[in-house]
């Protein structure tokens, strides 16, 4: 008779059993685990490389939209050296590197009395460039008082040079002016030698008769072209050289290999004679054409 213990011995094959059986689940938990992971791994690759596909064909379209829709074009004011400048914003079709930045010398800016309740204006401007005419706009502010076109203009000063500006008569007693002051705006520096050579000369006399002073001369038109107006600027001075008074004239239709009299006239004004120095007068002649 065999006796056995039945009890162990089951106890034991089912817990190999269950020693077993819990091997596999765990094999089979990993191995679903790593599936999973395996499986997301893939995904999220997928899911960047589609991304970076959008991200890239987004941004080219976005470059080429911006170069040929949005971005601006070279301009003179771009603050970038292109379009063929030799600096930024200068040289080719800008502005000449060598009068960037330049502005007009204002050199004497004065209020004469012209008479009763009235002012001659005066303006001295200068071309500090050597090479290059300029052309530009400029009008007189009488600190706050009213501003009318007579006291603007436009003007052209050739290389090195000076201008005067005189507007006479300017119904405004002198006494009422608290400041003065010339505005420039507009400069258009010209090319080189675009200034044309005229030959013109002037003589003067300047005299006194009955408390009036008038200034009296010739204009020789030695050059080859006729001028339908000549616009004259004459300038009183005293003994220390300062400017005492301006006045202007205009001759009309003056020809070529011609000569022509003028007589500018001064408003009568108190101590202007007492100061005057005859021997000092400038006449300055301009070409309106």
């Amino acid at each position: 008779m065999i006796l056995g213990f039945p009890g162990k011995v089951g106890y034991a094959g089912i817990q190999n059993f269950y020693y077993r059986d819990a091997e596999v689940m765990r094999f089979v938990k990993e191995g679903a685990s790593f599936g999973t992971i395996t499986l997301m791994h893939h995904r999220t690759v997928k899911q960047l490389a589609f991304g970076s596909i959008v991200l890239i064909t987004t941004g080219i379209i976005a470059t080429g939209v911006y170069y040929f829709y949005l971005k601006p074009a070279p301009s003179c004011f771009d603050n970038k050296q292109n379009q063929k400048e030799t600096g930024i914003d200068c040289g080719s079709s800008c502005i000449p590197c060598e009068v960037k930045g330049l502005d007009l010398v204002t050199e004497k800016v004065k209020a004469f009395p012209a008479g009763e309740n009235k002012t001659t204006l005066l303006a001295k401007v200068k071309n500090p460039s050597q090479s290059f005419p300029v052309s530009f706009s400029y009008k007189f502010s009488l600190g706050g008082t009213f501003l009318d076109d007579t006291l603007r203009g436009n003007a052209v000063i050739a290389p090195g040079a000076s201008k005067y500006f005189v507007i006479p008569g300017v119904a405004l007693p002198t006494k009422d002016i608290k400041s003065i002051n010339l505005e420039v705006s507009e400069l258009n520096w010209q090319g080189k030698n675009k200034t044309e050579i005229r030959n013109i000369g002037i003589t003067t006399e300047t005299s006194v008769k009955e408390n009036r002073i008038t200034v009296t001369g010739t204009l020789t038109n030695s050059s080859a072209t006729s001028f339908p107006r000549v616009d004259l600027t004459a300038l009183l001075f005293s003994k220390e050289g300062e400017i005492l008074n301006a006045s202007v004239t205009r001759l009309e239709k003056v020809e070529a290999f011609s000569q022509k009299q003028f007589i500018v006239f001064f408003p009568e004004v108190g101590g202007l004679i007492q100061n005057l120095d005859p021997e000092k007068t400038e006449v300055y002649w301009e070409v309106d054409e």
